[in-house]
């Protein structure tokens, strides 16, 4: 019968191993020390003054996820938070619609950015071969409203001076006593023929201002349907010029091209690539990332503390990613509208600048400073502070070491609910710490009594005393 196997001494070597790797990874001393030297090493420990900084290196902050936040001024007692978000400003968006029905080629994809001017699709539409043959029937009668009128000026001006001539020689015939009957009658039936020949000039005059009209409504609606200029579709003078030396560039347009009328990203893409749409649909459109605005909700019992052009400021959410004085400052605009069922009432403010984590749908939250920006005092966020027995205290950054911090007794004001005043013991543009705080707390408390100073190792361990 098989004996079972003592694991006693097995068990016993695994933690022997693991005391030593232990022993060598927090860097202290792998021989066993004798009882003499406990005795003496705890002599120099009750020896040692007691110490409110601690040794923080490079490698502890890393693994401790040790941050700093800078002390600085704010009307703490003065501020109103108030929660919102991130929204887009009504023309961030622009949209994109076929007033031609047609076959639509697409020249973008969902997402993607592009500049102002730059090609979104073309329409190719038989309405607009139909738009163009109008065209040409309005330029054809424009051209033939020139010739009637260069007719009718000339056919005007030759009577007149037909009578004149005549008019001359019938005087001088009156002279030497010479009457000519044929003449005087060719000259009355001239006189006769004016009146009717200046009617016929007007009406071929009113018949060209009528063609040009026609032509530049013709030219309007096609300007108007291509998203073209006029002066693009038709360069030239009102003269028209281009009768003599060739065809405006409208003739040469055979599908529409529309553009972006302003920088953004592609949102949505309604119709597929070479399918079909009908008049008005809508194609695409774009989204300006950056044309934002914060929205915060304020109760409205609360109104009154508010005012247009008060000063505000957009606060990140804590925690996360985010630095949390990582702010824009600005003036904040009053809502029109209340929510009755929230009872709420809007407060919006437009950023000059947009900080990098500001996105549509974001929340944060926007602190209202209801006396404007008197009264400000020294603050530092209450995520900062801990309890430790009957104290508050928070970690500062030794100005002469980086890599220490010392333990401050929290001497508190007032506080808005996210910043609380210390009324003594930092300075403007201190660092305190903000992550990390509650293993530094742990480390320099021993039963509501602080520690005579210590150190941490890589791993994360705290160790009294000096590192040896």
């Amino acid at each position: 019968m098989r004996q079972p196997i003592d694991k006693r001494p097995i068990a016993l070597a695994f933690a022997m191993m693991v005391v030593f790797s232990t022993a060598q990874l927090c860097g202290c001393d792998q021989g066993e020390p004798s009882r003499q030297d406990d005795k003496e090493h705890a002599g120099e420990r009750a020896a040692e003054p007691a110490s409110n900084r601690i040794d923080i290196p490079p490698s502890v902050r890393q693994n401790l996820g040790i941050t700093f936040v800078t002390v600085e001024k704010r009307p703490v007692n003065s501020t109103i938070r108030l929660p919102g978000q991130f929204e887009f400003r009504p023309e961030a968006r622009r949209e994109y619609h076929v007033m031609l029905p047609g076959r639509i080629d697409l020249l973008v994809k969902q997402y993607e950015r592009v500049e102002k001017g730059q090609p979104l699709f073309y329409l190719d539409s038989p309405k607009w071969q139909e738009l163009k043959g109008e065209l040409v029937a309005a330029s054809n009668a424009m051209k033939r409203s020139h010739a009637d009128l260069a007719v009718a000026e000339a056919t005007v001006d030759e009577t007149e001076k037909t009578v004149a001539f005549q008019e001359e020689r019938m005087a001088s015939l009156a002279e030497a006593k010479v009457r000519q009957v044929t003449l005087e009658a060719e000259l009355a039936d001239k006189r006769n023929s004016l009146p009717r020949l200046r009617a016929e000039l007007e009406s071929v005059r009113a018949e060209f201002d009528a063609a040009h009209a026609r032509y530049d409504v013709m030219l309007s609606t096609a300007s108007s349907f291509a998203r073209i200029p006029k002066d693009k579709l038709d360069p030239f003078d009102n003269q028209h010029s281009h009768f003599a030396s060739g065809d405006p560039p409208w003739r040469s347009l055979n599908r529409l091209t529309v553009r972006a009328e302003a920088s953004g990203i592609v949102d949505r893409l309604t119709v597929t690539n070479l399918g079909w749409a009908e008049t008005g649909e809508l194609v695409l459109d774009t989204i300006d990332p950056t044309a934002l605005r914060f929205r915060g909700d304020a109760l409205q019992t609360d109104i009154l503390l508010f005012s247009d052009g008060q000063s505000a400021r957009i606060s990140p959410p804590p925690g996360g990613s985010i630095d949390l004085q990582d702010t824009v400052d600005g003036t904040i605009e009053i809502g029109f509208q209340a929510n009755a069922a929230h009872r709420t009432i809007p407060i919006f403010l437009v950023p000059k600048e947009l900080p990098s984590w500001a996105k549509a749908g974001v929340t944060a939250y926007l602190e209202v400073f209801t006396k404007g920006k008197g009264g400000d005092v020294l603050a530092i966020p209450e995520a900062a502070i801990v309890r430790d027995g009957l104290e508050k205290v928070f970690f500062q950054r030794d100005r002469n070491d980086p890599n220490k911090v010392i333990r401050v007794v929290a001497d508190l004001g007032d506080s808005d609910g996210r910043w609380v005043e210390v009324r003594s013991g930092v300075m403007l543009g201190d660092e305190i710490v903000l992550g990390g705080v509650y293993p530094l707390m742990l480390a320099s408390s021993s039963s509501g009594e602080m520690q005579a100073g210590g150190h941490f190792h890589s791993d994360g361990t705290f160790h009294e005393g000096e590192d040896k």
